[in-house]
C-alpha cells in the first residue's frame, strides 16, 4: 500500500514537471566590453535565457522560480545596478585587468530530491583599465 501511494506521488510530480517552463541556457551580452568604451566606465549586461517553452529567448528575471544572480571578481569591478534581467558593473577605482562576469539562474522550481533544481550559467569578459 505504501508503496503504491509513493509511485502514485512519484508519477502525479512528473505530470506537473512537464508543465514548467525551464531554463536551458543563458547568453550574456555584450560577450566582451571594455570599460573604457562606456559612459562612466559603466558596462550594463544583459541576460537572455533559452526557455524550454516560450516565451523564448527572453530576459532572465532572477526572481521565482528562476532565482540567482550576477557574480563578478570584486576585486576588478563592484556591481552597481540591476533591472529586468540586466546588470551594470563598473570597474573598481584602480583596477587593471579582464574579470568573468557571470549570470546564474536556477533552470526552474525544485520538485523534490528527484528533480532538484540545476543552476544555469552565462558569461561575458569585462575589460578594465
Amino acid at each position: 500500500m505504501l508503496f503504491a501511494s509513493a509511485l502514485a506521488l512519484d508519477t502525479m510530480g512528473c505530470g506537473v514537471s512537464s508543465s514548467i517552463r525551464v531554463l536551458q541556457s543563458i547568453t550574456v551580452s555584450p560577450a566582451t566590453a571594455d570599460a573604457k568604451d562606456f559612459p562612466n566606465g559603466q558596462v550594463q549586461f544583459t541576460a537572455t535565457g533559452t526557455f524550454s517553452k516560450p516565451p523564448s529567448p527572453s530576459p532572465v528575471t532572477f526572481a521565482a522560480p528562476y532565482s540567482g544572480q550576477w557574480f563578478v571578481d570584486p576585486a576588478i569591478a563592484t556591481l552597481v545596478g540591476t533591472g529586468m534581467g540586466t546588470a551594470t558593473f563598473q570597474c573598481v577605482a584602480g583596477a587593471l585587468g579582464t574579470t568573468t562576469v557571470r549570470a546564474t539562474a536556477s533552470a526552474g522550481p525544485d520538485q523534490g530530491q528527484k528533480a532538484m533544481s540545476i543552476a544555469v550559467n552565462g558569461t561575458a569578459t569585462l575589460t578594465c583599465p
